[in-house]
């Protein structure tokens, strides 16, 4: 049976270390980017809330003068 030379398997090792620090690598920077894309997102719904709020606020407002 034939077995590789010991450098032949440290190459291969290498390049297969070096593979997946590559996939992990650009996984992280994807899972960067949806972070960065979800946190906006929040910030928007926020604001949103924040601005139902305060046109629900001026509403009743306009409604109490209305009645006076």
């Amino acid at each position: 049976m034939f077995s590789p030379a010991p450098s032949n398997i440290s190459q291969n090792n290498a390049e297969v270390f070096k593979k997946q620090w590559q996939e992990m690598q650009q996984r992280h920077k994807e899972e960067q980017w949806l972070l960065a894309q979800l946190e906006e997102a929040a910030k928007l719904h926020r604001a949103e809330h924040v601005a139902q709020k305060a046109r629900r606020e001026v509403e009743e407002k306009a409604r109490e003068e209305a009645k006076r």
